[in-house]
């Protein structure tokens, strides 16, 4: 970052999640969903038999304003038991987001992760921006009940810019949330910034001061130190992974389109690198009527770039309004499946275009591709590392012959069932897997 920008205060940078806390929370909380569920289902199962009831009775009936008054409790009957359903899809998608694991259980299909190396990706890391109060504190707090972890974020109020602390929140076991500081208040100033802390050069427990915002003059030497402090390219699993905008309903600046030009920037960036960012309305309850809702929706999307389908509308929990709604935290768990599938989305992304710049590379370098023989690919292989057992190598080509594998692709796919069969050495093995390992 230059001179003119912000200067990080590095600090030790760790999860102060206790783990084992972590673990008894999740156990105490899937206890707790698994009470409602089963609650839920009971009084499902009773509100069925009562409208069973209700309807042999009413074809016995022939009194005109008793069959009327059975209409009107059977309508009741079948408006709480719609109630019930969405409360019981409510309660699988929290179970379903409380279990969340991108290895095994990604949101999207996993053959979309087929042949990409996702392996070294240990959490799922999502970040907040909006504007100074937006609510993006309030949020992380609201969604933490939502889930059923304990409540570590809470609403600042105040609002305030100066030095920045990256936050990092544990929601679940796999996924953690980044509270960043306002960007949308400036454009060039702070989008290195914003760009170092989705590529991990800016980590959690780190405090940015932004020396653009300081009245007092900087020190001869300020710029030469942000310089040095500036961190080297960090490794994929270290970036986030998903982006959530968040901006109040009711802020003036989404009308007026304060925000638009800010943006513009953080927007083009996204769509080179593949994010699809998910926008969220906070303050629900300061839009009264659905036409201030999609007004809001339409002036948010366009300022973030987010697709209708990925804006969402939410009241958060804050100290005046904290007790427990199924529809704040219904709408919650949508804004994290959202993020979560984003999230998927860009590491798909990713990950294929480093596959494709390795195969680019390989076939630049000499290197074998998958659709190479295995004859050209053992002969490459055989003069690169001044193989001399040429008695090996033939008999491993005419056992792939008899097994009718043909390219190195096929001989990947089925490396190992085949390995412990061929009639290499454990260096000519080792060496064949580092070079599949590549394709």
């Amino acid at each position: 970052m230059g001179s003119e920008e912000s200067k990080i205060k590095y600090s030790e940078s760790r999860d102060t999640a206790d783990p084992t806390a972590c673990e008894q929370g999740r156990l105490r909380a899937q206890e707790e969903h698994e009470r409602k569920m089963k609650e839920l289902q009971g009084e499902l199962e009773r509100l069925r038999l009562r409208s069973l009831r209700d309807a042999e009775e009413r074809a016995r009936i022939e009194d005109e304003e008793l069959r009327e008054n059975l209409d009107v409790q059977q309508r009741e009957t079948e408006k709480l038991a719609r109630e019930l359903k969405e409360k019981e899809k409510t309660l699988q998608l929290k179970e379903t987001l409380m279990n969340y694991d991108f290895q095994c259980h990604p949101r999207i299909r996993k053959e979309a992760f087929r042949d990409l190396r996702v392996d070294n990706i240990e959490f799922i890391r999502i970040a907040l921006i909006g504007p100074a109060g937006s609510g993006k504190t309030s949020f992380i707090g609201t969604l933490q009940r939502a889930i059923g972890e304990t409540q570590s974020a809470f609403e600042h109020g105040k609002g305030g810019e100066g030095d920045i602390l990256l936050q990092e929140y544990y929601v679940q076991k796999q996924i953690r949330i980044l509270d960043t500081r306002g960007f949308f208040e400036r454009d060039d100033k702070l989008f290195d910034e914003c760009l170092n802390i989705l590529t991990g050069r800016i980590r959690p427990g780190e405090e940015i001061e932004r020396e653009h915002e300081k009245s007092e003059n900087r020190s001869s030497d300020g710029g030469q130190e942000s310089m040095m402090t500036a961190r080297k390219i960090q490794p994929f699993s270290k970036y986030v992974h998903a982006v959530i905008f968040v901006v109040k309903g009711n802020d003036r600046r989404l009308e007026t389109g304060t925000y638009t030009e800010p943006l513009k920037k953080i927007r083009a960036h996204f769509q080179r690198e593949g994010h699809t960012p998910v926008t969220v309305i906070t303050c629900l309850d300061k839009l009264k009527t659905e036409e201030d809702q999609r007004n809001a929706c339409g002036m948010a999307a366009q300022v973030t770039g987010g697709a209708g389908g990925r804006t969402h509308l939410i009241s958060n929990y804050t100290e005046e309004n904290n007790n427990r709604s199924i529809t704040v935290e219904r709408a919650a768990l949508d804004i994290l499946e959202s993020a979560l599938i984003s999230a998927e989305s860009f590491i798909q992304i990713r990950k294929q275009r480093e596959k494709t710049h390795r195969k680019r590379e390989a076939m630049a370098s000499g290197q074998s591709s998958g659709v190479d023989s295995v004859e050209k690919f053992f002969a490459r292989l055989k003069q690169q590392h001044h193989w001399t057992e040429q008695g090996k190598v033939n008999s491993a080509l005419d056992y792939l012959r008899r097994q009718e594998i043909n390219t190195v692709m096929v001989l990947k796919e089925m490396w190992k069932e085949i390995k412990s069969d061929l009639p290499l050495s454990t260096g000519m093995r080792k060496v064949l897997e580092q070079e599949m390992g590549h394709i």
